[in-house]
């Protein structure tokens, strides 16, 4: 049997200490009085070359088609998030690659005032 060297076990520390210290970086933006009517939709956008490089339609990097599809044209609520897999992808890759998920909640419809004529 292998004798287990204080090397395996402080690697064996650091790798414990990582998975346990896990956590997110959430980024949230809403009014102060929000009532989504739809739940969280999301899509992992990823920025190259410090921003120099982003795949982008008509200046957005993210469409929330889902409200459009329900004929909703505002959010309430956007929430990013980076993680430690995507923080350690941008500084191991220097920056070069650096993921964020996007997620947000389409609001409410206003209701219509008055009647049509």
């Amino acid at each position: 049997m292998k004798k287990i060297t204080t090397y395996t076990v402080r690697i064996a520390l650091c790798v414990l200490l990582c998975y346990s210290l896990q956590s997110c970086y959430h980024y949230r933006i809403a009014s102060a009085h929000y009532d989504p009517a739809t739940t969280y939709h999301h899509k992992t956008v990823h920025s190259f070359f410090w921003g120099a490089v982003q795949k982008r339609t008509n200046g957005i990097d993210v469409v929330a088609t889902n409200c459009d599809s329900l004929n909703i044209h505002s959010l309430d609520e956007v929430r990013v998030t980076t993680s430690f897999g995507y923080s350690l992808i941008t500084v191991a890759s220097l920056g070069i690659w650096s993921p964020v998920k996007i997620e947000w909640k389409c609001a409410k419809p206003c209701p219509r005032e008055g009647d049509v004529p």
